[in-house]
């Protein structure tokens, strides 16, 4: 059975900003299937799946007032669910060359780890204000919802050539904002 069709998404948001919690629940049923089986598929984990699902939800509602709802919810939501995803990617991979860098566990230092996490995390929020509102918009619908060219052209009307301008745009400024930061980060986020 498929979720039916939101044809009032808009004020749908415009409610959740003054904190209409039916309206949340509208949103979430329409969106937590399909947003689960993509979590379900990057993460290949469905307790983490679930996991990160709520904690995106969870977040949606805390910033509901900060919502615009002249752009792309799910893009939004997207954006949410991939930086979620990018946490626990580089998280888990922190860990792994922690371990092989020291060898042995006795050397590992989850302080250490924490701080390198936080400092990766505001790293790419960083870089990831320093993109335009168009092509945060373009990279997540490519990115991390796995759209095709044609499908983000037909959804935000423009043109192929300018959907991949805007992605090698932000691949480009992604890719300098984290270098220079730690090469680390950058090969965890970008590759």
């Amino acid at each position: 059975m498929s979720a039916p069709i939101l044809l009032h998404e808009k004020d749908l948001i415009y409610r959740i900003k003054d904190g209409d919690q039916a309206a949340f629940e509208q949103l979430y049923f329409h969106y937590a299937k399909r947003l689960s089986l993509r979590l379900l598929h990057l993460l290949k984990s469905e307790e983490l799946a679930q996991d990160i699902l709520q904690d995106v939800f969870l977040k949606v509602w805390e910033v509901r007032d900060r919502i615009d709802p002249e752009l792309s919810f799910g893009a939004f939501l997207y954006t949410i669910a991939g930086n979620y995803c990018k946490n626990n990617f580089r998280k888990a991979l922190l860990q792994q060359v922690y371990h092989t860098q020291a060898g042995f566990e006795e050397a590992y230092s989850p302080i250490e780890q924490h701080l390198n996490q936080k400092d990766a995390a505001k790293a790419l929020s960083v870089a990831m204000e320093k993109l335009t509102q168009r092509q945060k918009e373009v990279f997540t619908l490519h990115k991390i919802e796995g759209r095709t060219y044609k499908e983000i052209s037909e959804l935000l009307g423009i043109s192929p050539n300018t959907i991949n301008q805007l992605i090698q745009q932000a691949n480009k400024q992604l890719k300098a904002s984290l270098l220079g930061h730690s090469l680390l980060i950058a090969a965890i986020l970008l590759s």
